[in-house]
C-alpha cells in the first residue's frame, strides 16, 4: 500500500470517528460542552508545530464547544513543565504534549496521572504513563531513512559533520542512533559534532566548519531550524559540493530542496499526528480502546518527489 493510500484510509477513519463524537456521547460530551483539551508545545517557531496544532483544532472542533488551548515552552523545559501544571489547574480533560526534555516535564505527567487527566504524547516518553504515543518509533526511523539518503549522495565516502542540540533529549537521541546504524559499515566519518537551536546559530557554526573542514563531504541535521541554516550556509559559501539531509520538512526546507541546496528530508507529517492525538483523545471518552500507540509511515522527500511530498504533508 502507498503511504498517500495509507494516510487516506487513516483520514477518512479518523474523520468518520470523529464525527461521531457528538452531545450525548460518553464522557464530558454527554454534557453537551465538549472537551477542554491543553496542547504544551516544546515550541511554536516552526511549520511542524502550527500544522501540528492547527490539525488539532480542526479535529476537536467535530465536536461542539470543545476548547484547545495551546502553550508554547518556547525550547525551555521549565517553562513547559509550569505549561503543564498550569493546564491542571485551568481543569482540562486531557493534554497533547510535544516535549522538549522529556525528562523535565515527568513530575507533570504524574500529576495528571495522579487527577485522572489523560495525557497523549507526540513521540516516546521514557518513564511517563500516558494514554498513547503518537510516532514512538517516528524519530529512530526519520534519522535512519536521512542518514541512509546522506550515504546514497555521498557515495559511502567523506567527512561527514552533525548538528545537534545542546543538551541530551530522547527524540534527538533517536534521531542520531538512526544516523549511526545508517552509516555503520560505510566510509563516511564524523569529523565533528556542534549544537545549536536556532537558524542563525546554525548558519554560523556551518560556516566554521566548512572553513575548517574544506574538503567536508556532508551534513546532517537533527531539524527544521538548523536543516535551513546549514543550507544557507551552503549557498553563502557557494558549496553545492556538499551533500546536506536532516529531518522535518518545512515549507522553507522543500525551497531549498528546490534550489538545490538540501539533497533531502525526513518528514514528519504534522497533520497526520495531529489527527491521530485528536482522536486517541475523542476515543478515550467515547469510552473506547486505545492502542499503546499510533505510528506515522516516514517519508522521505528529494528533488524527485518534492511537489508530491508537499502535497502528502501540507495538503498544497
Amino acid at each position: 500500500m502507498s503511504r498517500c493510500k495509507w494516510f487516506q484510509m487513516v483520514m477518512a477513519g479518523m474523520l468518520m470517528a470523529l464525527a461521531a463524537c457528538s452531545p450525548g456521547e460518553e464522557g464530558q460530551a454527554e454534557s453537551g460542552g465538549g472537551l477542554t483539551v491543553g496542547v504544551s508545545m516544546h515550541f511554536m517557531r516552526d511549520d511542524y508545530a502550527i500544522r501540528l496544532t492547527d490539525s488539532i483544532r480542526e479535529s476537536l472542533s467535530a465536536v461542539p464547544g470543545s476548547e484547545v488551548i495551546v502553550t508554547d515552552a518556547n525550547a525551555d523545559p521549565s517553562k513547559q513543565l509550569a505549561d503543564m501544571e498550569n493546564l491542571l489547574v485551568r481543569g482540562v480533560d486531557a493534554i497533547i504534549v510535544v516535549p522538549i526534555d522529556e525528562k523535565a516535564i515527568l513530575p507533570a505527567l504524574r500529576d495528571a496521572n495522579a487527577q485522572g487527566v489523560p495525557v497523549v504524547s507526540v513521540t516516546f516518553i521514557p518513564g511517563a504513563d500516558v494514554l498513547t504515543t503518537i510516532a514512538a518509533t517516528g524519530d529512530y526511523e526519520n534519522g535512519k531513512a536521512s542518514g541512509e539518503l546522506l550515504v546514497q549522495a555521498t557515495g559511502g565516502s567523506g567527512k561527514i559533520a552533525v548538528i545537534n542540540i545542546p543538551f541530551s533529549l530522547w527524540r534527538i537521541d533517536e534521531r542520531e542512533r538512526g544516523l549511526a546504524d545508517a552509516i555503520e559499515g560505510s566510509d563516511l566519518e564524523i569529523v565533528t559534532r556542534q549544537a545549536g537551536m536556532d537558524q542563525a546559530k546554525g548558519q554560523d557554526i556551518v560556516a566554521g566548519i566548512l572553513v575548517a573542514h574544506p574538503d567536508l563531504a556532508g551534513i546532517w541535521c537533527t531539524f527544521s531550524n538548523q536543516v535551513v541554516g546549514a543550507a544557507d550556509a551552503l549557498r553563502a559559501a557557494g558549496r553545492d559540493n556538499v551533500v546536506l539531509t536532516g529531518i522535518d520538512a518545512d515549507q522553507a526546507i522543500l525551497e531549498r530542496i528546490r534550489q538545490g541546496w538540501v539533497t533531502g528530508t525526513a518528514a514528519q507529517f504534522p497533520a497526520q499526528q495531529g489527527v491521530l492525538a485528536a482522536e486517541a483523545v475523542l476515543a478515550h471518552f467515547r469510552g473506547e480502546a486505545v492502542q499503546d500507540r499510533y505510528e506515522v509511515p516516514v517519508g522521505l522527500v528529494t528533488e524527485k518527489n518534492l511537489e508530491q511530498m508537499r502535497v502528502e504533508i501540507w495538503g498544497e
